[in-house]
């Protein structure tokens, strides 16, 4: 016997009023404090009555990363649709801020869905929405990597380096056009996503940068290394 439609709505609503409640527990106390027992009471229910949306802890946590994911890749897309797609270094330089930018304002939700979660322990659905930020970011690279002709540019590359390269791009699922240009996008990758990791926990703050300084510097940094011109960090400004 299927749900009636207006029943099927009523779930559906509730549904997300359990994600919507879930981020807030998780942005203002941290991500101990997000139990099945603390939504429940913010939403006036018994934690049985939650388990009739989420079998388990684990299911309700995925659930917020995938929300957190969803919001974050619409976010990206977002901002690089104002630009003309022939500005392919421009929407990579939008796109990247972007990242940041998100990031920094969600830190719990971020540090969440994309630096504590063990890939290894992820549902399918969850890698797929992680899968979906970083194919953004490689989409946007490949046109990049075309138009400034960038493997004229790529140094004599390490066996290590390649194979970093290929297990990287079999979890994101890139479709890159050549070995060069799979070996940059992880360099690329991993500093860009590595600075932001690191502004999102605070540690920058730390040193005195409370306006993204150092990621301007890196981010400046890689365009260099791409060859790309000065005038694209303007872009979005």
């Amino acid at each position: 016997m299927t749900s009636s439609p207006r029943r099927q709505r009523v779930r559906d609503a509730t549904l997300r009023e359990l994600i919507s409640v879930s981020r807030e527990i998780l942005t203002s106390q941290g991500p101990d404090a997000l139990t099945i027992r603390a939504v429940a009471r913010e939403m006036g229910m018994t934690p049985p009555g939650i388990y009739r949306y989420f079998d388990s802890h684990r299911k309700l946590m995925d659930a917020v990363i995938i929300d957190t994911l969803e919001e974050l890749t619409e976010y990206i897309n977002s901002a690089i649709s104002q630009l003309d797609k022939a500005d392919t270094a421009g929407r990579l330089i939008v796109a990247s801020r972007a990242l940041r930018h998100w990031a920094v304002e969600h830190a719990q939700e971020f540090q969440l869905a994309l630096v504590v979660s063990s890939p290894e322990e992820e549902d399918a659905s969850v890698g797929e929405a992680r899968r979906q930020v970083g194919g953004l970011f490689g989409d946007v690279f490949v046109d990049v990597w075309h138009d400034y002709e960038l493997s004229a540019s790529v140094p004599g590359i390490s066996s290590d380096t390649e194979a970093l390269a290929d297990r990287l791009l079999e979890r994101l699922q890139v479709p890159l056009p050549s070995t060069e240009a799979a070996v940059t996008f992880t360099r690329c990758w991993l500093r860009l996503f590595g600075m932001v990791c690191v502004e999102s926990l605070g540690l920058t703050r730390a040193m005195g940068d409370h306006g993204g300084a150092l990621f301007e510097a890196e981010l400046a940094d890689l365009a260099r290394m791409l060859g790309l011109p000065e005038s694209a960090l303007n872009t979005g400004r």
